[in-house]
Parts: structure tokens; sequence; C-alpha cells
């Protein structure tokens, strides 16, 4: 039987927020608060079993094309969080990191932002990333950008372009690769997010649309993901299919 082992790294797609809001007859914002509300809850989850990072899928480049009323909501709800949470995050010990491209956001969300980073630098618990205007294209592209203008000026030799040299210009450089995606909000699709990170990882979808994603929820899918067998290509000696294929009984 193969080793069980909870994943080392959970990235969320947290969707459902307007639907929710909907549902409710309530206004867009409402429905962003209260899904920004569960954010520490679920952190305090993963964290709790074992879960050493965790990347929240917060705002796509995609999701610029949005409304300027609800992107204004969004960002009012960005503000208040990192004012808000800012203490309860350096409390927890968590690592705050964020990636993407921030040129588009407040200058004031980007110092906040900046400010909620560099005091829980030294934080050594659970390592909390935001993707904030990204986009797993757009992220390959750039770092593919970087290494041909290090080819062209002889810094580095094509034949030395691999894995390892990608994944060290990519804005997740930092992270490891992802073990667990999960997609709140009933869509199945995984929206241009952490396309390098996540090619081996396994995928979760909740029917749960994220204002009510739970920490019963949550725990649910980890242990869902604890009793897969993943295989990465290789042989799947767990289901005994190495025997099978190699001719024993």
């Amino acid at each position: 039987m193969a080793e069980r082992k909870t994943p080392d790294h959970i990235a969320i797609i947290m969707d459902g927020n307007r639907r929710w809001a909907s549902e409710r007859g309530k206004s867009g914002y409402s429905g962003h608060h209260q899904g920004a509300g569960i954010v520490e809850d679920i952190a305090e989850t993963v964290h709790d079993h074992g879960v050493k990072w965790l990347t929240l899928f917060a705002f796509s480049t995609e999701n610029w094309k949005r409304s300027s009323v609800e992107i204004t909501a969004i960002m009012t709800v960005f503000r208040h969080f990192l004012i808000t949470r800012i203490d309860r995050l350096v409390e927890k010990n968590i690592h705050l990191r964020v990636i993407g491209d921030l040129d588009r956001f407040a200058p004031d969300i980007i110092e906040n932002l900046n400010i909620a980073c560099d005091r829980t630098a030294s934080n050594d618990g659970l390592n909390l990333t935001i993707a904030l205007g990204y986009g797993g294209k757009a992220d390959m592209v750039q770092a593919a950008r970087q290494i041909a203008q290090k080819v062209a000026s002889g810094q580095v030799q094509p034949d030395d372009v691999d894995e390892t040299l990608m994944k060290q210009h990519l804005g997740t450089a930092d992270l490891p690769d992802v073990d667990l995606l999960i997609r709140t909000g009933r869509e199945k699709r995984v929206s241009n997010f952490l396309l390098w990170d996540m090619a081996y990882a396994e995928l979760a979808f909740s029917e749960t649309l994220w204002p009510d994603f739970d920490t019963h929820e949550m725990a649910r899918l980890i242990d869902d993901y604890c009793h897969r067998d993943r295989r990465f290509g290789g042989d799947a000696s767990s289901l005994g299919l190495t025997k099978r294929f190699s001719g024993q009984s």
C-alpha cells in the first residue's frame, strides 16, 4: 500500500462570491466581504492538518474586465482585509506573500501589501500566498522573456534552459509545486491559475460557493487527497498494476 501523505501545498480558486450574493438578493460587495471573512479559518485549518503552503487566487488578470462597480467593491474588501487582519497574521505566525502584476492596483493597496509582507517575513508557520493580478500564461510568458534576454546577452546558453531555470524565473519561484488544487463554486476548470506549478496536482471541485466553504469541507477534501494514489506517471504499485503488467500473479 502506498504511503498516504498530507499535501504540502494547497492552492484554492475561491469561486462563487457573486453567485452567493445574488442568490440572497445581496450586493456583490457583501459576497466578496463574506468570502474574505473565511480566509483566516481556512488558513488555520490547513495548517492544523500539516499543510505548509496555501495559495489563494484572489484576483486574476482577467478580472480587470469586470465592471468598475464590482472592481471597486473588490478593492474595498482588499483594503479592509489588509487593515484589519495584518495583526492576526502576525499573531498566527503566518508568512504572507503576494504574486502577480500589481501595476494596476492603487498605491495604498500596494503599500499595505508591502507592509503586511514585511511584518510577516520572519514568521515560520503557514506560508500564505495571495495571487493578485495573476495569470498563469502571463507568468510563463514573462519568465520566457527574461530567459530569452539572458540567452541573447550570453548570460545563459540555450542548452542551459530547463525546467529548473524556468521555475526560477516564474513569479512562483519561491513556491513548491501544488499538490492539491481546490476550486469552489460548482465550476470545473483551472482558469489560468498556477499552470506550471500544478502540472501534477490532484484536482478537487467543490459544489459549495466560497462564502459557504467551511473548515469541515476543507478537512474532507484534505482527507480525500490523503487517500489518493499519486503516481506522477510511474507505476501504480498500490493498485497491483505493477505485477499485472510484469506478468506476475
